[in-house]
């Protein structure tokens, strides 16, 4: 797939929507569909933006103007406010002064909104990362204080191009995961079927197939770095959530320390050798240090 296409298409489409709906956050094939098959019309697949169009039940419908991309961008703004748990689409649906049935219109629930608003945010990771590697730059500004690091004399031109791209785009969809706290957790539970989704995983083994590694290598070195991407992310997301919600998080932080300190140093050596360390500890440094630690050991690989 053209990297430069890479965002999930939001097209703007007129929407029916029933004059009276019920209002649940679940699929219109579980409320009485005619027949009772439970299907909401047309299922296209991944990357579809087709309106699901519900079998006619001879109510009047009335027409409104309500894009995916509009669904969308209210939604990522409520899921920031309220976190994930607490959205529902009625929720949604009242935000945008609609119907939940013009929900259903692109989605069959609230499971499969996440997903396609999941997808969009990995979609503006990959358009930054696109148009940096563009620009010639190595990696966001936001992380200018991190510098790529030096490649081995060892590492051929091929792998070291591949290791900053997949530095660049990890780093990329990090700042999505940091700006939206909810996001790792979702691409957690997603699988690879969203368009974006597949794409990002695509784009991670186009890197790998630069470098001197065999397709087995490739497959797992992949499925390591996307897993350290969003696992990792899930932590550093929850523990700042975790942060935000405390009364004094720097107490609490240091209250931690001291009571790992109090432990026998003999019995916990290792602890106690790192307790200074929490002293320039930060979300971004702990999630670059990880990814390039990941990324020296699939360099180490290429040597032979």
């Amino acid at each position: 797939m053209d990297s430069g296409a890479s965002r999930r298409s939001v097209r703007d489409l007129d929407t029916e929507t029933e004059s009276s709906d019920s209002g649940e956050d679940q699929s219109p094939g579980d409320t009485g569909d005619p027949g009772g098959t439970g299907d909401p019309g047309g299922t296209g697949g991944p990357g579809d933006t087709t309106p699901r169009r519900r079998g006619g039940r001879g109510k009047p419908r009335s027409r409104a103007s309500l894009s995916l991309e509009t669904i969308i961008d209210a939604a990522i703004s409520t899921l920031d406010t309220v976190g994930a748990e607490k959205v529902t689409l009625r929720g949604l649906a009242a935000e945008l002064q609609s119907g939940v049935a013009s929900l259903y219109w692109y989605a069959s629930g609230k499971d499969e909104l996440m997903a396609i608003v999941a997808d969009e945010l990995l979609g503006r990771a990959l358009e930054e990362a696109s148009a940096l590697e563009e620009s010639g730059m190595t990696r966001p500004s936001t992380f200018a204080d991190f510098p790529d690091p030096e490649p081995d004399t060892r590492t051929s031109d091929s792998t070291g191009e591949g290791l900053v791209q997949i530095r660049r785009l990890v780093l990329c969809l990090f700042i999505q995961m940091i700006e939206h706290r909810w996001l790792a957790g979702q691409l957690i539970k997603a699988g690879p079927d969203e368009q974006n989704s597949l794409t990002y995983w695509e784009r991670i083994g186009q890197a790998l197939q630069k470098m001197e590694l065999n397709v087995t290598t490739q497959f797992h070195a992949s499925l390591a770095v996307v897993n350290y991407a969003s696992g990792m992310g899930a932590e550093v997301s929850q523990g700042a959530i975790n942060r935000e919600a405390a009364v004094d998080a720097e107490a609490e932080f240091a209250e931690q320390v001291d009571h790992w300190s109090s432990f026998s140093p003999e019995q916990f050596p290792f602890v106690h050798s790192v307790l200074e360390e929490f002293q320039n500890f930060d979300d971004k440094s702990e999630f670059v240090a990880g990814l390039d630690l990941l990324l020296s050991g699939i360099e180490r690989q290429t040597w032979g």
